[in-house]
């Protein structure tokens, strides 16, 4: 699962690796259980930390879970893009912190090095596989079961009969919460008409596509619209916000919560994720000298995936999600797990 990047990231190209160091340096000291204890964390994102999304929520988990651990030295590179990704990773590294997010499937390659070359505990995403004792980790999400409770949120919503989802880019992730939300629609009215689009191939901070395409959606009279992007969420919500359909179109949002800049009111959910228990599983590992052993997949049942509740949703509404959480959790409803292009074109024509 997750074989696609959540970001299209760059070469190899210039990696200049330097000499390991040891394990135990500065950013932690050796530990009774056999670890490390963490006394410093770092996380380098691909944007802007302030996007409310993927970059936002990534920065917001580590602060979270080092203060979980007293730990108070955080480290955050925001905006680094993917063609300085080495030498961000190798700097982080050789500052010897306790535990090096890179926050972004994009920078797995070079953080595996990284990590295998000086010794320090890195965290990649989307490839369970990547996995090395005492030095790489990784984070993978189940959020298509997220996506089916927006679905049933959607399917409850609309008065149109037509709801639509739109994604950014090529990303398996993405592709899983379309499958997600078609069948979690699908529970509740087999007939609906769900219309699916995309920006680009890796579209992810497009706000101008995002608002393009929002607008050719709702153009088609969808009103309630689950859209994932980051920096092109800011498009989605501008369409959404000055629609001029003659009646109420709402944005279901992904992975962080829009609901600060919605002056419209027009948020009526998110599928959010959250990653303060992954790190704080992480540091743990560390410390106890299990890291690299096993990943942290993101799910309901671990509180790492939720669909947010709004002042919008019903009390009703939300019993029945609350019922299809619980099923998902327990295994009694089954969410598709579709990781292509193909499998949701194949989901939506069944």
């Amino acid at each position: 699962m997750h074989l696609t990047s959540k970001r299209v990231g760059s070469g190899l190209a210039g990696l200049a690796l330097v000499a390991g160091v040891a394990t135990v340096a500065a950013g932690g000291s050796a530990s009774a259980a056999g670890g490390t204890k963490v006394t410093s964390v770092a996380i380098a994102t691909p944007a802007k930390t302030n996007d409310y999304g993927w970059n936002a929520q990534g920065v917001a988990g580590l602060q979270a879970a080092a203060k979980a651990y007293g730990i108070t030295k955080i480290k955050i590179v925001p905006n680094i893009g993917y063609p300085t990704t080495p030498a961000v990773l190798q700097s982080l590294a050789a500052a010897h912190y306790g535990l090096i997010i890179a926050h972004a499937s994009g920078y797995d390659t070079q953080a595996k090095q990284v990590a295998a070359q000086y010794k320090v505990p890195m965290v990649t995403y989307d490839i369970p596989t990547y996995l090395s004792p005492g030095t790489l980790s990784n984070i993978t999400t189940s959020s298509q079961q997220g996506a089916y409770l927006a679905g049933v949120l959607a399917a409850k919503t609309t008065k149109t009969g037509t709801i639509a989802v739109i994604i950014s880019a090529s990303d398996t992730n993405w592709y899983e919460m379309e499958g997600g939300y078609i069948a979690g629609a699908r529970s509740v009215n087999p007939k609906i008409t769900i219309k699916t689009a995309q920006i680009g191939s890796a579209s992810y901070d497009d706000s101008a596509g995002g608002k393009r395409v929002a607008t050719s959606v709702i153009a088609t009279g969808a009103d309630v619209i689950f859209a994932m992007g980051d920096g092109s969420a800011v498009g989605y919500l501008q369409a959404i916000s000055t629609a001029k359909v003659g009646h109420k179109v709402w944005y279901i949002s992904d992975i962080g919560d829009f609901t600060p800049i919605d002056t419209a009111h027009v948020m009526l959910s998110s599928v959010l994720w959250n990653f303060t228990n992954a790190y704080k599983t992480f540091i743990g590992q560390i410390q106890n000298g299990t890291f690299g052993r096993k990943g942290y997949n993101l799910t309901l049942a671990n509180g790492g995936i939720s669909l947010a509740h709004s002042k919008y949703i019903s009390t009703s509404v939300w019993s029945l999600i609350t019922k299809a959480q619980s099923g998902i959790v327990s295994g009694s409803i089954s969410v598709p797990d579709t990781t292509t292009a193909g499998q949701v074109t194949a989901l939506l024509k069944k």
